[in-house]
């Protein structure tokens, strides 16, 4: 697969290529028809996502202000369309929350038309977007591919995914502290950056890593819908006090799944995140080992990349 490392290159080759790769896919994306398919800025905004996770693993080889660089570029994009993101996963969910209102499903009709009258007015409003998105990835993409990463080693990747290791339990220990939609919405983004970095590692423990990753991303498909739950609620106090008594169902509805959702979400972060940060260092560090042993090439000297290891 793209968003893994190989046996067949080094690892600063593979890191490269696959930050690259997500890169030219958010171009393609962002170029990509308005239809059923799949929403050009949903997609963008994916490859965006594993374009930086992926970007992190470089830290430890790359200049921080030139990292950084890059990153704040990425996300400038991922800004650039995030209003209309915002619009879509408003209208999106109302439209989820309907199935669970057992044939009341025109009480929310009226909301679902006003949103979806705003998501249209964002398209109109931003439909230039994929020509400036188009620019600046274009001219990261041409940067990032002059950086040598030939010197890059298996215990950095290890080091980077052990500080994303601390930060996502770190995140869940304030979430769970003090419950709040900004708390969870950054540990849904430590979660999800995780998991993106374990999938680019699983060709180390594929077994291993495939369960681990699942594990993460059921709590970011449970934060994920706690999130946007939260726009919607946002939106629909904007629009004023609840009238009708499809708009109080609508809002009934939002509040006990959003609770239902962070409680669910809550647990599965604290069964994942149990193990110490050294001891998931450890298990890393012992995966690095023996895949260094069954690859053809890890570095241009396999013997002094085993010793940099330990």
């Amino acid at each position: 697969m793209s968003y893994e490392l190989r046996q067949d290159e080094t690892v600063g080759d593979g890191v490269q290529r696959i930050i690259c790769r997500q890169i030219e896919n958010a171009i393609k994306a962002s170029s990509a028809p308005q239809n059923g398919k799949g929403s050009p800025v949903h997609e963008t905004r994916k490859h965006l996502k594993k374009a930086r996770s992926a970007l992190r693993l470089a830290s430890g080889e790359v200049e921080r202000k030139i990292l950084r660089r890059e990153d704040d570029c990425l996300r400038k994009v991922g800004r650039l369309i995030s209003e209309v993101r915002d619009a879509e996963v408003r209208l999106q969910t109302v439209r989820q929350l309907r199935e669970f209102t057992r044939g009341r499903k025109r009480s929310f009709r009226e909301t679902e038309e006003l949103l979806a009258f705003e998501l249209d007015s964002f398209l109109a409003a931003f439909s230039e977007w994929p020509d400036e998105a188009k620019q600046w990835l274009t001219q990261s993409l041409d940067r990032i591919r002059a950086w040598p990463l030939d010197d890059l080693r298996c215990k950095q990747l290890r080091k980077c995914v052990q500080k994303t290791y601390q930060r996502g339990r770190r995140a869940l220990t304030a979430a769970i502290e003090k419950t709040s939609t900004k708390r969870l919405h950054t540990f849904r983004k430590r979660a999800k950056e995780l998991g993106y970095q374990l999938r680019i590692l699983r060709p180390l423990a594929p077994a291993v890593f495939k369960e681990l990753n699942d594990e993460l991303q059921a709590i970011g498909q449970y934060l994920g819908q706690v999130h946007d739950l939260a726009f919607v609620a946002d939106r629909l106090s904007s629009i004023g006090p609840a009238r009708k008594q499809g708009d109080r169902v609508l809002h009934a509805l939002v509040d006990s799944r959003e609770k239902e959702l962070e409680r669910t979400a809550l647990a599965l972060g604290e069964r994942f995140y149990a193990e110490r940060p050294r001891q998931f260092a450890r298990r890393l560090s012992q995966y690095f080992s023996e895949w260094e042993l069954t690859k053809t090439r890890c570095s241009p000297t396999v013997n002094r990349a085993a010793v940099l290891l330990n």
